[in-house]
């Protein structure tokens, strides 16, 4: 695949979802390892971040309780790791594609493959994952970049995202690699 045809993209690595009101341990590791890895490739692959901001009485809310509010620190991009976007999406849905300008940039972009990671694997990373593939997208899921909300979910998840969408599982160095390949 044409590297100019591919690019990362980030799911949630916001403050909420990391040192926040469902942040975790290995939430912040994965920002850290994220940090490492998207300073080493800035400028040789797109990176775009989908942010989750959300608007009072969203109803997300029923099932998450508040989280994520529009114009607030929860919604922000963690500071570690905000200013490596090249692009931002902002999303009010699990699926980064629904009723955001994702699938139009990509296109512009025109982007074949998708590396994708983030937070929550079992939910918006994998809802992302749909959406990709019903787009016609190629991705890998840079594994130990993703964390779960409930850690306990992080495995399933995975093999739901390679069972359903046929997707599959890489590391970081993996994507370090195929990036650096093509240079």
């Amino acid at each position: 695949m044409d590297q100019n045809r591919s690019c990362i993209l980030v799911v949630d690595m916001i403050n909420d979802f990391v040192t926040g009101k469902f942040g975790n341990a290995i939430a912040v590791a994965a920002v850290k390892n994220a940090e490492t890895l998207l300073n080493g490739l800035k400028g040789k692959i797109p990176v775009i971040f989908a942010r989750d901001d959300h608007i009072k009485n969203d109803p997300e809310f029923r099932v998450w309780g508040e989280h994520a509010l529009h114009g607030t620190w929860g919604s922000e991009i963690v500071q570690e790791l905000g200013g490596i976007p090249d692009y931002t999406v902002t999303k009010r849905h699990f699926n980064a594609f629904y009723d955001t300008d994702l699938d139009s940039l990509l296109r512009a972009l025109e982007i074949q493959k998708i590396y994708i990671f983030g937070i929550s694997t079992d939910i918006c990373v994998e809802h992302t994952c749909a959406g990709a593939f019903y787009r016609y997208y190629d991705v890998e899921v840079v594994s130990d970049l993703c964390a779960c909300i409930d850690s306990s979910r992080q495995v399933s998840s995975l093999n739901n995202i390679k069972i359903n969408y046929g997707y599959k599982a890489i590391n970081s160095q993996n994507l370090k690699e195929e990036v650096l390949k093509n240079e």
